[in-house]
């Protein structure tokens, strides 16, 4: 997520044509990328939907993740000193599960399999808050709420694993400050139902045969300031936004063995077109894991790739056209989280 600014700020940067392109284009960075790869066994009135019979025997997730950082953290501090003479040095934190300011997490119930990813609010280096931290610490206190086995799987579970999780960061001690967005999905491996819970845009879609059979809902107060949930209780700033976690939008959805759910921050949705990931997809001739790590990868890369490729008519270039009434082209370079999961009843 780019920015936590305000509608005006917005406005007035895309008026300019050198604002825009220095937005869109000249925030080339310095990238590291990694990839880690897990195998896991086995609206507010979520209605269950399906195109299709029930899978009679029980199915898990075959998951791979993939990603890229799109932050230096010397250019950071150059341009939070630039903004504020005063502004403390941000401490960033090296972390195993996430990208950069997104973040995501790898878990199983006794019932389910579990993915979600959370995109920390890039904003807050003008405050000096490291907005890594906020997203980080959600994912972890939701992966843990899943492995303790505190939860049953039902359409409403998520809701309440993101709300639990979003009260332990308000309760820590160390008064985590931040924000992100959050999305989750779980499948209930008996009964072959991906329960979904998403607030703000990262975001899911399912994929059968070739074809997008069901997605979250984007998220958005105005162009480019999404659906949130946020602690900053010492900052006095109108412009902030907080959401509560009853906003999230969660939908439950019958899959069938083969499908394939791909969840993944706003890196991606901005940058990759729907005929792009069902063209990476589509290469996935068996699922097995080698296979899905090599279409994580492929999606990552090609999101990163086109979010600084100024030529490129970017879903986010379209969406600002739709939303603001400007004509720009090119990409969003971002932070970019993948996570690839097939639906399976094999080992």
């Amino acid at each position: 997520m780019q920015s936590l600014a305000i509608y005006a700020r917005l406005f007035t940067r895309a008026l300019s044509g050198t604002e825009t392109e220095n937005f869109l284009y000249n925030s080339l960075l310095r990238l590291s990328t990694s990839a880690s790869v897990h195998n896991s066994q086995a609206s507010n009135r979520p209605a269950i939907s399906s195109s299709s019979p029930t899978i009679t025997r029980a199915v898990h997730l075959v998951t791979a993740t993939s990603g890229y950082s799109g932050h230096d953290d010397d250019e950071d501090e150059k341009e939070n000193l630039k903004k504020k003479k005063n502004s403390p040095k941000i401490q960033r934190t090296n972390r195993a599960n996430g990208f950069g300011d997104d973040a995501f997490f790898i878990a199983k119930s006794r019932v389910g399999d579990f993915l979600g990813v959370a995109d920390g609010v890039g904003g807050w280096r003008e405050y000096g808050v490291d907005p890594s931290l906020f997203s980080s610490s959600l994912m972890a206190a939701c992966k843990s709420l899943v492995d303790n086995k505190l939860l049953d799987l039902n359409p409403l579970t998520l809701k309440e694993l993101l709300s639990k999780g979003y009260k332990q960061l308000l309760e820590d001690k160390q008064c985590i400050i931040g924000s992100s967005t959050a999305c989750i999905v779980a499948l209930h491996r008996e009964k072959s139902i991906l329960h979904t819970a998403n607030l703000g845009d990262s975001g899911f879609v399912v994929i059968r045969k070739n074809i997008i059979v069901h997605r979250s809902q984007e998220q958005q107060h105005y162009f480019n300031s999404p659906f949130q949930l946020a602690i900053h209780p010492t900052i006095k700033d109108p412009n902030l936004i907080a959401d509560s976690p009853d906003a999230a939008s969660v939908t439950s959805f019958n899959v069938e063995e083969n499908d394939f759910i791909l969840i993944a921050t706003d890196g991606v949705w901005d940058n990759l077109p729907d005929s792009t990931v069902i063209e990476e997809v589509k290469k996935i001739k068996e699922p097995t894991l080698d296979n899905i790590q090599l279409a994580a990868h492929a999606l990552a890369k090609r999101a990163l790739d086109n979010g600084h490729d100024p030529s490129f008519y970017s879903p986010f270039a379209k969406s600002a056209r739709r939303s603001l009434g400007i004509n720009i082209c090119g990409g969003k370079p971002d932070d970019v989280t993948v996570l690839l999961a097939a639906v399976t009843s094999t080992g």
